[in-house]
């Protein structure tokens, strides 16, 4: 069973909102919730980390299970940071780790082994790979293709499931994958894995710097910047991750498909969280900074929070796996219901921006 993170509905860290919120109290209120789901999601991947070490020193059964556990506890708080994103801030800037944290779909076959072809990937390429570091699986991110992810949390995701081959249960990679004598290329695989896991705790920490408070950072830039900037900057994450990036390129793609490889995480069936989480992001920014309290149009503001609490409903209530719910014909209806009204819930943000002289255009 998933546990909320903190961040989610509750937001148990301690935001002040008061009736009379100001701009730069939103703004503030913004910057601190960035920080805090950065940090969240830091800690959560440090055990991961941990838990992933420890499967590779005692590879079995039940050490496995900790570390893909681990895995689905450290995609909670980051799913509901990737609102954070679609303003060219530290996450998806030119410079930015967004690509060698949560690229997808992935194609298995370029970094291991997939049914029909047991030497494929980067795991069983010892003449042109004979090392695999850091700065190796960097370089290979995305290289001569979208699809040629090597890092990640979807790598490291792979790496743990395995292909999903069943259309009722995740992937089931065996640990022996990971025994030395068992597994082909098994101390390889070990490597890999590790190095993946180790990237992660990297660029994570690049984004929990550029957020911390008291420092000469990117945060500090975003707080004394013009304030009709910063909220164009964090209703545009808001906007895309509603109106496009969520319901339409990891959910509209996937139900217009009715392909398992276009889903979000579909080594785990972990999908049908992946969603939720990244729309609580945007539930948490209008629940944590207060910018509704900003316009007098109570009658928009009513609207969406209303639609917030509706979509969030229709959400939970989607079947699992999203892999068998794109292609069940009542499910499909469920889904593209929830789709559509997270598009008018984008059209309500860009009233909103237009209602605070900060226009979103989409």
């Amino acid at each position: 069973m998933i546990k909320k993170s903190i961040l989610s509905i509750s937001l148990g860290f301690g935001l002040s909102i008061s009736a009379a919120t100001t701009t730069q109290t939103v703004i503030n209120n913004y910057a601190d919730l960035v920080y805090s789901t950065y940090s969240d999601s830091l800690d959560r991947a440090v055990v991961l980390q941990e838990d992933v070490e420890f499967f590779i020193s005692n590879p079995g059964v039940m050490t496995l299970e900790m570390a893909r556990e681990s895995w689905k506890q450290a995609r909670a708080p980051y799913g509901q940071s990737e609102v954070f994103r679609f303003y060219n801030g530290p996450i998806d800037s030119d410079q930015g780790p967004e690509g060698l944290l949560n690229a997808w779909p992935l194609d298995e076959a370029y970094i291991d082994y997939v049914e029909g072809a047991p030497n494929a990937g980067i795991v069983n390429n010892v003449a042109d790979y004979p090392v695999i570091t850091k700065d190796l699986l960097s370089s290979l991110n995305e290289l001569n293709g979208e699809k040629n992810i090597s890092t990640g949390y979807h790598a490291i995701e792979f790496l743990l499931w395995g292909q999903d081959l069943s259309a009722t249960g995740p992937g089931n990679r065996s640990y022996t994958d990971y025994v030395i004598g068992l597994g082909q290329n098994a101390q390889r695989r070990a490597t890999y894995l590790s190095v993946a896991t180790d990237l992660l705790i990297d660029h994570l920490q690049t984004l929990v710097d550029a957020w911390e408070p008291n420092k000469n950072n990117y945060r500090a830039e975003f707080v004394a910047k013009n304030q009709k900037e910063a909220l164009n900057n964090i209703l545009a994450g808001m906007i895309y991750m509603s109106g496009d990036e969520l319901s339409g390129e990891r959910m509209f793609v996937a139900w217009e498909t009715m392909g398992q490889e276009d889903e979000h995480s579909c080594f785990s069936d972990m999908t049908h969280m992946d969603i939720q989480w990244n729309f609580w992001g945007v539930a948490n920014i209008l629940k944590a900074t207060g910018i509704l309290s900003l316009t007098e149009n109570t009658v928009l503001s009513d609207a969406i929070n209303t639609r917030v609490a509706k979509i969030n409903k229709m959400l939970a209530g989607l079947p699992v796996p999203f892999d068998q719910a794109i292609l069940d014909e009542n499910a499909r209806v469920d889904i593209l219901a929830s789709i559509e009204e997270m598009e008018e819930l984008a059209i309500e943000l860009v009233e909103l921006s237009e209602e605070l002289e900060t226009p979103v255009q989409w």
